[in-house]
């Protein structure tokens, strides 16, 4: 298993930054690997259980199983073959904004597991390009 994590500060209330990042939808605003998300299971009340069909560099579902409004929402991917991500999402209230969190366990065996593991430099980098777009996102309004 392979890790990385990157933050950055929002200008934005809590509550806003949580509504917007637990809504998977929204991740093609600034996650640029995902092209579209659909909701496949629960409905426009997103809460644990609710599960987005993905489409992406790598596709498949994400669900909700973990939500504590506005401060974290963890999402477990799906059908993504030997890959098994875990995304915790995490808001933490600061003096005028947030500090926002992308946390990313990646499980991934054989094949996957080696190439995950070299990949690592690369995740990281950018999953800091992804967590700086969310926040020009975001402040733009």
């Amino acid at each position: 298993m392979i890790s990385y994590e990157s933050s950055t500060f929002i200008a934005r209330p809590a509550e806003e930054v949580f509504a917007y990042v637990a809504d998977v939808r929204n991740d093609r605003h600034w996650h640029k690997d995902v092209k579209s998300a659909t909701v496949s299971r629960g409905d426009d009340y997103l809460a644990v259980g609710t599960v987005f069909d993905v489409k992406g560099m790598v596709s498949g579902t994400e669900e909700i199983v973990a939500s504590e409004a506005p401060h974290l929402v963890v999402l477990k991917g799906g059908d993504m073959g030997r890959i098994a991500p875990t995304e915790i999402r995490t808001i933490e209230s600061v003096d005028g904004g947030v500090r926002f969190t992308r946390h990313v366990d990646v499980d991934a065996g054989g094949f996957m597991g080696w190439m995950t593991n070299r990949m690592l430099g690369w995740a990281t980098k950018r999953n800091e390009q992804f967590v700086e777009n969310l926040k020009q996102v975001l402040e733009r309004g």
